[in-house]
Parts: structure tokens; C-alpha cells; sequence
């Protein structure tokens, strides 16, 4: 009887333990809500000391009307972004980070390579604003999409150059997308805070909100994120960058704590072909916040000579 008794119990524990795995699981990947940094409270983020170049560069492109455009992503959902043509033959798509906005991220460096003279691709991530998806999958489905709206951009627009611009999870997905028979016509690629594992992403990411906790339910968010078609164990962007020989300018700041410096540098190590590492002091993609002249002048220059 007594062996009955313990087979139960420890059948319960094991399914509240991947219960309580797929509550976590799903509010770490669902569909969220995404708000401008212009609508929120800035003293009470990282953006703090930065609310006025929040403010003045979000406003520049309140002037400007984008064309929305749509791409098929190979799964069959529709991804959506925003165009912003301009006078040059030469486009830089952004790839915006988790439970962001492209604007949220590209605000600051969008105007200034606007007023350069690049057109501008700023894509919706699966699973945020506009565009369609479930689940964000810490770069395993949207390394797909990078290569869907890079022969979009090719096929509608035609540029002489695209550069890809990735923050965060788009940098990791523009990174592992150096994998799927990029097209030529990818000059460059600009990684921002990039992880250098998915799995390295999650896992510090569960870290930072449970703690130690995380330590257990690591194993269990893996296999329910199975359930859900994703498989980020798969990504490992280090491995893929010995391979890659189109030109990486790789940037990430030293009090980075969600995806630390040494990631960023795992990735840069091993990149085979011609690369660039800029270190700021800032936080998890906050660069061009902190060292503004720095980084805004190694990403112009960056483009001009690739």
C-alpha cells in the first residue's frame, strides 16, 4: 500500500511540475502586448537617464509615413513591417528584440541612417503588433523569416545593398540566418546585444524573473517549448559563425546582465570571416543610448565600407 501511496505522489508532483512548466512557458513565448516606450513612464525603466532622446527621436518619424508591407513566412503566417523609402540604393532591415517595438529599438540609429539617406526595413516580429504567430521562438522560427523578408526586399525593392540590423533575439536570428544561403546581396550584419545560444537566451532570461527556481523548471520549459514546435537547443549561433563570411560589426556593453558580454564575444571569437567588436558600458541594448557617438560613427562606417 505504501508504495502505492508514494507511486501517486510522486505521479502528482511530476505533473504539477510540468504544469506549472507550461504556465511559465506560456507566458514567456504567447503572443504579448507590446508598448511604445513613448507611452510609458520612463523614470521607472532603463530609459530613465535617456527619456529625452527617447522622446525627440521616436517624434522625428511621428513626420514620416511608412508603406506597411507583408511577407508569407514559411510556416504560412503573415509577418508585417514598415518601409521607409528614401534617396539611396541601400537598405538596412531591423530585426526588433523580445516585447519590443521597432521603433523601441530603432528610434535612435533609424533616424540617423535615414537622414543619411538608407531606406529603411523595421519588420514586426512573429508574435508581436502587426504581425501574425503564437509563439516568439528566441530566433529558431524568425531566422526563417529574416531570410523571407531579405528575398522580399530583393524581389519588391530591388536595393543594390541590404544591411541587417539585429537587436537582442533579432540579432541572434539575423546571426543564425548566415546558415540558410543568405542572398548577395547581404552586405553586412550589425548584432546589438546578440545571445549566442537560444538556449542561453531562455535560461537567463528565467534566471532574471525566478531566480533559482530556474534551475529546476529549465529542463521541463524545454520539453513543453518541444510541444510547441520550437526547438532552441538547435540554435547555436557560435557553431554557424564559422562558416560566415559575410562582414559582422558585433556591439554589446560591458554591464549587459540578461545576455553578458561574454556571449557577445563567444560569437565574435568565432566568427570566421571580416568582424569588428565594439564594447560600450552599457546595459542589454542600451549602446546606443550610452556611447551614442561611438556606436552611431562604427555603424555608419561600418556600412559605407562593406
Amino acid at each position: 500500500m505504501i508504495y502505492i501511496i508514494i507511486g501517486i505522489v510522486l505521479v502528482l508532483l511530476i505533473i504539477t511540475y510540468f504544469i506549472f512548466c507550461e504556465i511559465t512557458n506560456h507566458f514567456m513565448v504567447k503572443r504579448g502586448r507590446e508598448v511604445p516606450l513613448v507611452d510609458l513612464d520612463l523614470s521607472k525603466t532603463q530609459y530613465a537617464p535617456y527619456e529625452k532622446m527617447v522622446r525627440e527621436y521616436n517624434a522625428f518619424f511621428d513626420n514620416i509615413k511608412p508603406e506597411l508591407v507583408e511577407v508569407t513566412a514559411n510556416d504560412g503566417i503573415k509577418l508585417r513591417g514598415f518601409y521607409y523609402k528614401n534617396k539611396l540604393d541601400t537598405m538596412v532591415i531591423c530585426f526588433h528584440g523580445y516585447r519590443a517595438t521597432p521603433l523601441n529599438n530603432y528610434a535612435v540609429m533609424g533616424k540617423i541612417l535615414y537622414e543619411k539617406g538608407y531606406s529603411l526595413l523595421m519588420i514586426v516580429e512573429r508574435a508581436h503588433g502587426e504581425s501574425e504567430g503564437k509563439y516568439t521562438t528566441f530566433a529558431d522560427k524568425e531566422k526563417y523569416d529574416c531570410i523571407s523578408w531579405i528575398n522580399f526586399a530583393k524581389e519588391k525593392y530591388n536595393p543594390a545593398k541590404i544591411y541587417l540590423y539585429g537587436l537582442s533575439m533579432g540579432g541572434g536570428a539575423i546571426l543564425m540566418a548566415t546558415s540558410l544561403n543568405m542572398d548577395k546581396v547581404v552586405h553586412g550584419l550589425i548584432a546589438d546585444s546578440a545571445f549566442d545560444t537560444s538556449t542561453h537566451a531562455i535560461f537567463n532570461g528565467m534566471k532574471r524573473g525566478l531566480h533559482g527556481f530556474a534551475y529546476i523548471l529549465y529542463p521541463g520549459i524545454l520539453l513543453t517549448l518541444l510541444f510547441k514546435g520550437i526547438k532552441p537547443w538547435r540554435n547555436k549561433i557560435y557553431e554557424v559563425l564559422q562558416k560566415n563570411e559575410i562582414p559582422v560589426l558585433f556591439i554589446h556593453g560591458k554591464k549587459d546582465t540578461l545576455i553578458p558580454i561574454k556571449l557577445g564575444y563567444n560569437n565574435y571569437n568565432n566568427n570566421l570571416g571580416k568582424k569588428e567588436f565594439v564594447e560600450t558600458e552599457a546595459e542589454h541594448v542600451l549602446s546606443i543610448y550610452t556611447d551614442f557617438d561611438l556606436v552611431s560613427n562604427k555603424i555608419l562606417k561600418f556600412i559605407e565600407e562593406n
